[in-house]
């Protein structure tokens, strides 16, 4: 959990926290748009098991990514850290 500062972590757990799930498709549209870097910010992150990836059996196939309780936690930590620099 080195990197839970990193920018990119905590677009994608903060976009989490407020969407609750999300596709790949979505987090590369709107949080981060380039693929090699999101594909690794979210495998750092289920590895850190902050977000859990939920592959749904259809054509086609269907990826979601969610926060852990943990992820959550630290989401909302993050949250009300940005809420008192910006408010």
């Amino acid at each position: 959990m080195e990197g839970i500062f990193d920018i990119s972590n905590v677009k994608i757990l903060l976009y989490l926290l407020e969407k609750e799930k999300a596709r790949y498709s979505d987090l590369l549209k709107y949080v981060i748009p380039v693929r090699s870097t999101l594909a690794l910010t979210l495998r750092e992150l289920k590895e850190d098991r902050l977000i859990e990836r939920r592959v749904e059996a259809s054509t086609p196939v269907k990826t979601w990514y969610s926060l852990t309780d943990l992820g959550r936690e630290a989401a909302e930590h993050l949250q009300a850290l940005k809420d008192v620099i910006k408010p």
